[in-house]
């Protein structure tokens, strides 16, 4: 086992955008499509303070929002074209599941953005992601 691995103990699914053109409307095609799998270390954002955002949020308006935040922190650089999914422990444990799912599918998020980490000496040795629950939850559109 390696220092990244110790200090890295979950793996989550990387997907990249792929942009594609329909050839009889000319309209953009998005579609996300398996990168690689990475390790990581990943937590809920909690927070009790007025002014910054809570982890977890439901909001019932005109439309229910379901809104959900998380910290990864990944030696690789993730980037907003990202959506991850599959977060899970060594033993193939999903730690993030979507429950109103009858298989209780891991949940999709999506990037939306990256930090370095530095080390004492300003070598960025890794990468913390802000990430937050896609609307959509179905990888591949």
């Amino acid at each position: 086992m390696d220092i990244a691995t110790s200090v890295l103990p979950m793996l989550l699914d990387v997907y990249v955008q792929a942009d594609t053109q329909d050839p009889d409307t000319g309209a953009m095609i998005k579609e996300f499509q398996y990168r690689t799998t990475l390790n990581c270390s990943a937590k809920g954002i909690i927070s009790n303070s007025a002014t910054s955002r809570g982890g977890d949020r439901q909001v019932m308006t005109n439309k229910y929002t379901n809104e959900q935040m998380i910290q990864i922190r990944t030696v690789e650089k993730l980037n907003i074209r990202h959506k991850i999914t599959a977060i899970r422990d060594k033993n193939n444990n999903y730690i993030w599941k979507e429950l109103n799912y009858p298989s209780e599918s891991p949940t999709v998020f999506e990037v939306i953005g990256v930090t370095p980490i530095l080390d004492p000496f300003g070598t960025v040795i890794g990468h913390s992601t802000t990430a937050k629950r896609s609307e959509n939850q179905v990888i591949g559109i």
